[in-house]
């Protein structure tokens, strides 16, 4: 863990920033949270922010569905975040973990679960962390259902919505598997744990559509663009499971596990098990910008 944190405008030690056991965010799970990576670069110097305040934007929009306006913006927090790493003087790979949370009630607002009336704090802080890029995975299929967009808003990061990717989690990885995929409602294709789903099938990328209660990674559009860029056709739709055995390749894409070729999906395997022409192209791709970008 880092020396120093970021919280409510002010540079704290870590080990100092104690907040009260009755805040709602830890009660109720209302917070909104991002996962950013730092990436050492070939030019030396400290680790930057890959792809800072597109994970801002979309922190912003999950702030909003908790009823939170943030007073910083974009650029503000992704200047706070590069502050950060070198306040902790990082030299390698990290991940930033900005998260704002619901706090105490204001003056005048009754005791009860609610958003309106309740005050925040926002709090930044970094864990040093290697890249996993071009792990593969071996994916189980959990029977923990992805929570639909009509109970929790899909494209909202919210914290209380990951108990149910860690249920989907503690169920495949204690059947042998690296991760779990989650499925809709409806026995669709959602998306894994903490990641999105992308599937090669010949000269065709598919990816289930924002409609899927998914959410609009920042990882996933990155590598839809690539596909195009690289004359594939990229079709956003709903998914149907029995897609993924059929498919050339199985792709997690996602800040946390970046590129991830999947080799076998419920103990089967996808293409011949092993990472896949466009995976191992898209791998290095990702290298490149992460690593070598100006």
């Amino acid at each position: 863990m880092s020396t120093y944190a970021y919280l409510d405008g002010a540079w704290v030690n870590s080990a100092d920033a104690h907040l009260p056991l009755s805040i709602q965010g830890l009660q109720y799970g209302t917070a909104a949270f991002e996962g950013i990576r730092a990436y050492s670069c070939h030019t030396g110097g400290f680790p930057r922010p890959f792809m800072a305040e597109e994970h801002y934007e979309r922190l912003h929009t999950s702030c909003e569905a908790l009823r939170i306006t943030l007073d910083n913006s974009c650029a503000e927090l992704a200047a706070l975040t590069s502050e950060l790493i070198e306040r902790n003087a990082i030299r390698d790979d990290c991940y930033i973990r900005p998260v704002v949370f619901k706090t105490m009630f204001l003056p005048g607002t009754p005791f009860g679960v609610r958003l309106a009336g309740v005050g925040h704090s926002i709090a930044l802080t970094l864990v040093p962390m290697k890249s996993r890029l071009g792990e593969t995975t071996r994916l189980g299929i959990a029977t923990t259902r992805r929570v639909p967009d009509a109970s929790m808003p899909a494209r909202a990061k919210i914290s209380g919505a990951y108990v149910a990717s860690a249920l989907a989690v503690d169920e495949c990885t204690a059947s042998g598997y690296d991760d779990a995929l989650l499925l809709t409602s409806e026995g669709r294709v959602a998306e894994a744990a903490t990641s999105n789903i992308i599937l090669r099938h010949g000269g065709e990328l598919v990816t289930p559509s924002l409609d899927q209660g998914i959410l609009p990674g920042i990882t996933r559009s990155l590598v839809l663009t690539y596909g195009r860029e690289t004359s594939l056709n990229v079709c956003e739709r709903p998914v149907e499971l029995i897609e993924l055995f059929n498919a050339d390749e199985v792709i997690l894409v996602g800040t946390g596990v970046e590129i991830s070729p999947v080799t076998s999906v419920s103990g089967n395997p996808i293409g011949n098990g092993t990472t896949g022409e466009f995976s191992a192209a898209l791998i290095e791709y990702f290298r490149k910008i992460t690593r070598f970008a100006e």
